[in-house]
C-alpha cells in the first residue's frame, strides 16, 4: 500500500497526503469536507512533512558515521546533533510556516530526537577536552548555538569551580611561557587578559595568577 495518497476536491487534484492522515481524518471517496477541516488537514500535512524533514537530517548525520570497516578500526566520531534553534532555522529555510515549525519541533522534543540539555552537556565536555573555556564563555557559546539562556546557565552551573580553576591553571601555565622575557607586571597583565577572554571569572583569574607568579 502506498504511503501517500492524492486528495481530490471537486474532482481536481488538491494535495498529496500521507496515508496516516487519510485515516486520521476519516477521508473517503465522496465525503463532503468543510473548509475548517481542509485547513486542519493541510496544517497536519505540513507538520508531518516538517518533522520528517528534520528526522532525515538527524538520520543522515548518524549514517555518516556508519562504514563497512570492522568496528575496531572505525573512527570514534559521534553523529552530529542539532539544537531546536538549529532545526528551526533549517525548517524555515525550507519554507515551512512558523506554526508547522513550532508544532513539529515540540513533537521532536517529546519524542527525544531533540535534546538541548544533552547537547549542552556534550558541548561542554568536548570543549573542556579540546579547547578549554571558562564558565562565562561556555554559556555565551551555548546561547550562540541556540540553547536557551536558562538551560545554558543550568548546565554551565554543573561545572565545579575547582574544575574550572584547574583548567585555567593548566592553560595559564602553557601561556605564560610566552611571557618569559617580559617584566613581571606586564606578564601578569597579559595573562589576566588572556584568561578573562577565555571566559574565566575574576576570582579564578586572581587565584591562578597568584599561583604562577
Amino acid at each position: 500500500m502506498p504511503s501517500h495518497r492524492q486528495l481530490f476536491l471537486d474532482g481536481a487534484a488538491f494535495v498529496v497526503l500521507h496515508a496516516s492522515l487519510i485515516e486520521k481524518f476519516g477521508l473517503r471517496l465522496g465525503l463532503e469536507i468543510e473548509a475548517e477541516t481542509i485547513e486542519k488537514i493541510v496544517a497536519a500535512d505540513e507538520v508531518m512533512r516538517a518533522k520528517n524533514y528534520a528526522l532525515r537530517l538527524l538520520r543522515e548525520e548518524k549514517d555518516k558515521t556508519t562504514t563497512d570497516e570492522p568496528e575496531a578500526s572505525r573512527p570514534t566520531v559521534k553523529p552530529k546533533t542539532y539544537t531546536k534553534s538549529e532545526i528551526a532555522q533549517k525548517l524555515e529555510r525550507e519554507g515551512f510556516s512558523a506554526d508547522a515549525i513550532e508544532t513539529s519541533i515540540a513533537e521532536l522534543i517529546r519524542s527525544g530526537h531533540i535534546r538541548d540539555r544533552k547537547f549542552a552537556e556534550n558541548w561542554i565536555v568536548r570543549r573542556q577536552k579540546s579547547n578549554p573555556r571558562g564558565k562565562t564563555l561556555l554559556k555565551r557559546e551555548l546561547v550562540d548555538k541556540g540553547i536557551d539562556r536558562e538551560t545554558a546557565e543550568q548546565v554551565v552551573a554543573t561545572v565545579e569551580t575547582e574544575d574550572e580553576a584547574r583548567v585555567a591553571l593548566r592553560i595559564a601555565q602553557k601561556r605564560v611561557k610566552r611571557y618569559r622575557r617580559l617584566p613581571t607586571h606586564v606578564a601578569k597583565r597579559r595573562l589576566h587578559g588572556f584568561l578573562a577572554r577565555r571566559g574565566f571569572g575574576s576570582e579564578v583569574v586572581r587565584q591562578v595568577i597568584e599561583q604562577i607568579f
